[in-house]
C-alpha cells in the first residue's frame, strides 16, 4: 500500500508537557483506551486514536464492513472551539465468516488496533493547561456470534505553546498507523461489466514493478461487489485487472456509474 506520513514533527520542546492521561475501559471482547500522538498546540492539529485491543478470535469492523456487521461509530464530545475530523481508517483485513457454501465476506480487525482521528485545537487554547476529550464508542465485535458492546473513554490531554514531543508510548505508534494509512497514489481506475463480473484496470506509475500478489479493492460502498470471493489478478505492464464477482447494485439495483474504493 502506497501511504503518506501523516505524523506531525516531532521536535524536543525546553518544556516538554505532561503525558496525556487515560483510563483503559474493558468492553468484555475490547480493552479500548484513547490514545494521543502528542501534546495539543493552539491553532495546530493533534491526532487522537481510539485503541482496540481485541480477543483473539474476535474481530470489529472497517468503515465498510463488508457482506455484515457494522463499522465502530465514534460520538466526540469536545470543549469549545475543538473540532473532531473523520477517523483515518487503517486497511482492513478481508475475513470470511460462516461455514461454506453461505460464506459471507467482511473486512475487519483483529489484534491491536488504532483507529486515530485529527482534533483541530483552537487558537485560544491556553498552554499550560489540559482540556478533557471524551469520545462516545461503539463496536459491534464478532467471532462465531456478534456482540454489541460500547464505551465512553476520555482523556486528558495536555497544551503546549512549542513542538510538542511525541508520546513516548503512542506517538510512534499513531505516526506508524499513519503512514501506513490509505493516500490517493495518482492511479486511474476504470471498470467494464461482464456478465455477472466487474473487471476493474487500475493503472499508474506507483504500480510498475509493483509486488501484485494479494492484491485487492476494498470498496466503500457494501453493495456494488459480493465481499466473500477472491479476486482474480492480471498483472500489466502498467498496472493490474481484478475481477471480482458483481454485487446487489450490478444485479439488482441501479448499476452505478463509478465507485470509491482503496487498493492494497
Amino acid at each position: 500500500m502506497r501511504s503518506i506520513l501523516l505524523a506531525l514533527a516531532a521536535v524536543l520542546s525546553l518544556f516538554p508537557a505532561a503525558p496525556a492521561l487515560a483510563a483503559p475501559v474493558n468492553t468484555g471482547h475490547i480493552e479500548a483506551e484513547l490514545v494521543a500522538q502528542e501534546a495539543a498546540v493552539p491553532g495546530g492539529t493533534v491526532f487522537v486514536a481510539v485503541r482496540q485491543k481485541i480477543a483473539d478470535g474476535w474481530h470489529t469492523y472497517w468503515r465498510n464492513p463488508g457482506d455484515a456487521g457494522s463499522a465502530t461509530k465514534l460520538g466526540w464530545t469536545l470543549p469549545a472551539g475543538w473540532k473532531a475530523g473523520e477517523i483515518i481508517w487503517p486497511t482492513p483485513k478481508q475475513l470470511l465468516e460462516g461455514a461454506a457454501p453461505n460464506q459471507l465476506g467482511v473486512y475487519a480487525y483483529e489484534g491491536d488496533v488504532l483507529l486515530p482521528t485529527p482534533i483541530e485545537v483552537p487558537a485560544s487554547a491556553r498552554p499550560g493547561q489540559s482540556v478533557d476529550l471524551k469520545v462516545a464508542v461503539s463496536f459491534l465485535v464478532c467471532a462465531e456470534t456478534c456482540i454489541p458492546e460500547d464505551a465512553v473513554l476520555t482523556l486528558s490531554l495536555p497544551v503546549t505553546a512549542g513542538p510538542p514531543q511525541p508520546d513516548a508510548v503512542w506517538g510512534p505508534r499513531i505516526a506508524a498507523t499513519l503512514a501506513a494509512a490509505p493516500r490517493p497514489a495518482g492511479l486511474t481506475g476504470s471498470f467494464t461489466r461482464e456478465g455477472d463480473r466487474l473487471s476493474l484496470a487500475v493503472t499508474g506509475e506507483a504500480l510498475k514493478g509493483a509486488d501484485m500478489a494479494g492484491a485487492y479493492v476494498f470498496p466503500f460502498s457494501g453493495t456494488v461487489i459480493k465481499h466473500s470471493v477472491p479476486a482474480i489478478i492480471e498483472r500489466g505492464p502498467d498496472g493490474l485487472t481484478l475481477t471480482l464477482p458483481a454485487g446487489y447494485d450490478f444485479t439488482q439495483g441501479v448499476a452505478p456509474t463509478g465507485f470509491d474504493g482503496v487498493l492494497a
